[in-house]
């Protein structure tokens, strides 16, 4: 395991709103044979704090840290043999946290033989400064997916996102945050794609995105989808076990009602069309203002809850409470 960064490796974030591309996204990049990508590092958002910036994580925190890892679902999720990792970390009296960061994913990309690690964990767009401040080097890749697609493919995955309105917000929300961010970066450090660029032209936009982070580009990466089965679980789409279908694009135009397609429009047209995405501008009856303020009243809250105790189970769980959730089935290994 690399104790010192590589500079001549800097690692690579894929940010995105979910649903938008970015586990696609992911896996071709970890197709590569130098870059490795785990599964999301959703259990790292309690770790990465200010404090640590200029402090080193001290052995009180080290203890507590090494066993929330040893009993994370979802570093579970990684799915490889985390024990020399686990290992090192025990023995350290202190460390500063980017040596954290990157030995915790060096640990990872070193068990896929590769020399480059990156990043696929949407709910960290809060900690990008952070990130940033840490990794200065990094390379950032914003993929952006139609609002109303990214809509009509949570709510498959997760009935509790069928809330036209308060997806549309969040949506919102979160292209502001990464927005936000990329521009405090120099332009070799970052660089945004539209998921439906990378289905219509897979080879000429991944050849971009390899040029951007300074990597070969090579022809195994559209062929990810055969190793699929290794990298995540069956709580994904379908479809990320299958070749890139540029058909699997503007599903929105028959699954959304009219009324869904009418206050998605209207509450986000500026970012669609910011992004480059056609709509068509209907007005808004009195009963469609009626929909949009009944929707909000209903699942804004339940959204700021679920966000909220989300945030409090994991500072329960690196406190010493064992964390029972998980987003979904562990992958295969390469010998099952």
């Amino acid at each position: 395991m690399q104790d010192k960064l590589n500079e001549q490796n800097p690692p690579v974030f894929i940010l995105g709103v979910q649903r938008s591309g970015t586990t696609l996204l992911r896996l071709i990049l970890n197709s590569h044979s130098h870059i490795a990508i785990p599964e999301e590092a959703e259990f790292l958002r309690p770790i990465i704090k200010k404090k640590y910036l200029y402090n080193e994580i001290s052995k009180k925190d080290l203890k507590k840290i090494y066993n929330y890892l040893k009993n994370s679902p979802y570093y579970a999720l990684w799915n490889y043999d985390s024990s020399k990792f686990l290992n090192w970390l025990e023995k350290q009296s202190s460390i500063p946290l980017r040596e954290f960061i990157h030995n915790l994913f060096m640990s990872y990309a070193e068990s896929e033989s590769k020399i480059r690690w990156g990043d696929k964990t949407p709910s960290l767009f809060r900690k990008l400064r952070l990130l940033y401040k840490l990794f200065p080097s990094a390379k950032f890749i914003h993929i952006v997916r139609d609002g109303r697609d990214v809509f009509d493919s949570w709510r498959k995955l997760d009935p509790s996102k069928n809330n036209v309105v308060v997806v549309s917000l969040e949506w919102q929300y979160k292209l502001y945050k990464i927005e936000n961010f990329l521009k405090i970066l120099p332009e070799n450090s970052k660089y945004t794609i539209r998921y439906e660029d990378l289905l219509i032209e897979p080879e000429e936009t991944v050849m971009k995105i390899c040029n951007f982070i300074e990597m070969e580009f090579e022809s195994r990466m559209l062929n990810f989808y055969m190793q699929s089965k290794y990298y995540i679980g069956n709580h994904h789409s379908s479809l990320i076990f299958q070749p890139i279908n540029p058909g699997n694009l503007f599903k929105w135009k028959k699954n959304l009602t009219e009324t869904e397609l009418k206050v998605f429009n209207y509450l986000a047209g500026n970012y669609l069309r910011k992004y480059g995405y056609q709509i068509a501008s209907k007005k808004m009856s009195f009963n469609d203002y009626a929909y949009v303020f009944k929707k909000v009243l209903k699942g804004l809250p339940v959204r700021i809850f679920g966000v909220l105790k989300a945030n409090m189970l994991l500072r329960k769980a690196i406190a010493g409470s064992k964390v029972m959730f998980l987003h979904g089935e562990k992958p295969k290994t390469k010998n099952s």
